[in-house]
């Protein structure tokens, strides 16, 4: 098993990059690296743990959301055999169960929230037992502090928010400190302890929180008020508008009836980048569509013209 998302995007890059979910470019991580010093660790903890409303020990600190969402898996694989996932949905979220062998079933509730790729918060299932909650997006919609999931992980990063793809930095809220420190644990074993420089920088980040937030915020409200007002005859997934974050499901059938891995190729030899439906668990005429970019307008209206040259 392999992540074909990553694959695809490695060997496809172009002009107009609508594949980038992370506010990548928008702030100069050096600024947070030249202030490191060591012995942040409790207190990017105690950042954290304000930010979700919650005690510092269930803040447990990962080399991004892809480690803590395996951490939590493997930690429940114990307790749990089956998970429940619906899609669409990003890839890690639906395929890393399975690597740890874990079987579709009731049990563990798996998803990002707000959903990548369709830009809108999940429906939770009737009934599960525990579930394992990315809320990489969800601060570009809610606080942090908005919503609690009984006997449920939370994993994020700081990739999407902060542009910190090169920080590979991330966090697990768990349900108490003891389960935090049962994830801990693992460190030493099955990972290693972020470095402090890493973490350092987040800490110096975070000191900014307020600021950093209300310029991306700025850049995807604007983008956003694009995406949904010049659109052309492009539909969202569901018929539901997204809501106002880095990613977006759009419903291409009013251009035509090709497939989506064909469309995503025509483009990308266009040198406009998206990601086709096939990587999100399903078939049908969607691409996701992220909004990060400063030249999203421009890069917005390639695609449409694009689009247009299409049977």
């Amino acid at each position: 098993m392999n992540c074909e998302t990553i694959d695809w995007l490695n060997k496809h890059s172009g002009k107009y990059e609508l594949s980038h979910s992370g506010m990548s470019g928008v702030f100069d991580l050096k600024e947070y690296f030249n202030k490191s010093t060591p012995g942040h660790e409790t207190d990017l903890k105690e950042q954290i743990g304000n930010l979700h409303g919650v005690d510092a020990k269930n803040v447990v600190l990962t080399h991004g959301a892809t480690e803590a969402f395996s951490m939590v898996l493997y930690h429940l694989h114990a307790k749990y055999n089956t998970f429940i996932v619906n899609k669409p949905e990003y890839e890690m979220i639906y395929k890393t169960p399975e690597i740890f062998g874990y079987k579709e079933g009731n049990e563990l509730f798996v998803a990002s929230n707000p959903n990548n790729p369709t830009g809108t918060l999940i429906k939770f299932p009737d009934t599960y037992s525990s579930c394992l909650i990315d809320e990489t997006f969800m601060e570009f919609v809610e606080k942090l502090d908005k919503y609690r999931y009984t006997n449920g992980y939370i994993v994020n990063t700081f990739t999407k928010v902060y542009g910190g793809g090169d920080l590979r930095l991330g966090y697990i809220i768990a349900p108490d400190k003891d389960e935090a420190a049962k994830l801990e644990g693992f460190k030493g074993l099955i990972t290693e302890d972020v470095s402090w420089i890493n973490v350092s920088a987040g800490y110096e980040i975070l000191k900014k929180h307020d600021e950093l937030l209300a310029n991306v915020k700025e850049i995807i409200n604007s983008n956003h008020k694009v995406l949904i007002h010049e659109k052309g005859k492009l539909k969202f997934y569901g018929g539901k508008d997204p809501l106002a974050m880095p990613v977006s499901f759009v419903d291409y059938s009013g251009y035509t009836a090709e497939g989506s891995e064909s469309v995503s190729e025509k483009l990308a030899k266009e040198g406009i980048i998206a990601l086709p439906a096939k990587y999100f668990g399903i078939t049908g005429p969607y691409l996701r569509v992220c909004i990060t970019g400063k030249d999203f307008p421009e890069a917005y209206r390639a695609l449409l013209n694009a689009l247009e040259g299409m049977e």
